[in-house]
């Protein structure tokens, strides 16, 4: 009968070098009374101090969140001259990018797609608000249509549908000592504009007529052409554009 002892005996384990992490583990075998190694067991070689330092600064596992290429690492050895290895042209790795990084530039390029197309539809929008003709599918034209006097014939004149005055709750007459509003109610040749364009009531409209005549007979206002101050604020405004005058 083997002696019981023997069962209970505590073995000590050995320090072993592990060749994965670098790291001391013990290893144990459930042994009686020694421990047995493996037989492909192999103790790990020591790296030179140059070794373990470029292996630290060039390290082979990249960071998970670090989306930088490889070619950006320093493969710069410790008895090489720095100003020597600047002069070195590069070699360009090929190696595949990170999920991050491929996720982050298909963003982009997505957004620069979306803004060339709102700037595509910007101009378009723009030219075509510039065409007072609207022009339908089967139209015969002339290129004398095309022309800036015919074009301005179908542009479109919105005016005021309300009383002005009436929702201001103002009296045309207190107010003929302002050439800003009277220009507002006259032509560029000085006449008065009728109910149709002026949209005001009976009331109003003679109010604004007695008003203008008012201000032309005191030399307020002129009586054949706009107000060189209200010319000078258009010309700052549209420029050399009549059509906007």
């Amino acid at each position: 009968m083997m002696n019981t002892l023997g069962f209970r005996r505590l073995i000590r384990p050995k320090e072993v070098t592990c060749t994965k992490n670098s790291l001391t583990a013990p290893l144990v075998a459930y042994s009686i009374s020694r421990v047995l190694l493996n037989e492909d067991f192999k103790p790990a070689p020591e790296e030179s101090l140059e070794e373990i330092t470029n292996r630290l600064r060039n390290p082979s596992k990249k960071n998970s969140f670090d989306i930088s290429p490889l070619s950006s690492e320093s493969t710069t050895k410790l008895d090489e001259n720095p100003i020597q290895v600047k002069t070195i042209p590069k070699q360009t790795n090929f190696a595949r990018t990170s999920g991050a990084y491929r996720l982050m530039k298909d963003a982009v390029e997505s957004t620069k797609k979306t803004v060339d197309k709102y700037k595509e539809f910007s101009k378009a929008k723009d030219l075509s608000s510039q065409i007072y003709r609207q022009w339908n599918a089967g139209d015969v034209y002339a290129p004398h249509d095309l022309h800036q006097a015919e074009l301005s014939k179908f542009r479109l004149r919105t005016f005021s549908t309300v009383d002005l005055f009436d929702i201001l709750n103002i009296n045309p007459l207190e107010h003929y000592r302002n050439f800003s509003i009277m220009s507002e109610w006259m032509t560029p040749m000085g006449r008065i504009k009728p109910r149709k364009e002026t949209a005001l009531r009976p009331v109003n409209q003679r109010r604004i007529a007695k008003a203008i005549r008012r201000s032309i007979g005191i030399g307020i206002m002129p009586s054949v052409y706009r107000h060189p101050e209200i010319l000078y604020k258009d010309l700052n405004r549209y420029g050399n554009d009549p059509n906007k005058y």
